[in-house]
């Protein structure tokens, strides 16, 4: 197995680790070349953390493994890539949202600033025709529709669907 990240992970992790990358640099105190440091070592880092936990055929499988959260707490994988451009933890959670969610899935990638915040969509794809329709027990059953269900915000779309019909 070689090392890197897996093809059918670079649209997903690429979205991730600019939008982190994107969140640092609107603060304005990192140079262009600590921000570049810092994308590709998430990159890296999320594509190693996903290696054994991406199921392009069954995209909600493994959902939670794949979040990554930022709650009075920093998610290991951004600390370290932060810390390979030498910034502190301190210095890490001044410069994003104290409260941060985002869902790494196979065809989606989307994120949530604050515990009660709308959730947004960074990228999307079609999957391919030759995957299987989700079951609805898995659309259900994934992270971010767990946090959606909690009562927080409102039910999702796939939830409204499948009640309707």
């Amino acid at each position: 197995m070689t090392h890197g990240i897996g093809a059918e992970m670079i649209p997903e992790v690429s979205a991730a680790a600019s939008f982190v990358c994107r969140l640092l640099r609107s603060r304005g105190r990192l140079s262009d070349a600590q921000l570049q440091v810092f994308r590709d070592c998430l990159a890296q880092a999320l594509s190693e953390h996903y290696q054994h936990h991406w199921f392009p055929d069954r995209p909600q499988k493994g959902s939670g493994y794949r979040c990554i959260r930022i709650n009075h707490e920093m998610d290991p994988l951004i600390g370290r890539a932060a810390g390979r451009i030498g910034l502190t933890s301190g210095q890490l959670f001044s410069l994003l949202p104290r409260e941060l969610t985002l869902w790494v899935d196979p065809y989606e990638v989307s994120y949530r600033i604050g515990e009660d915040g709308s959730i947004c969509v960074l990228y999307e794809a079609e999957p391919p025709v030759s995957s299987p329709a989700p079951l609805p027990y898995d659309q259900m059953a994934n992270c971010k529709n767990r946090f959606m269900m909690s009562g927080r915000t409102s039910p999702p779309k796939n939830y409204l669907m499948m009640v309707s019909s």
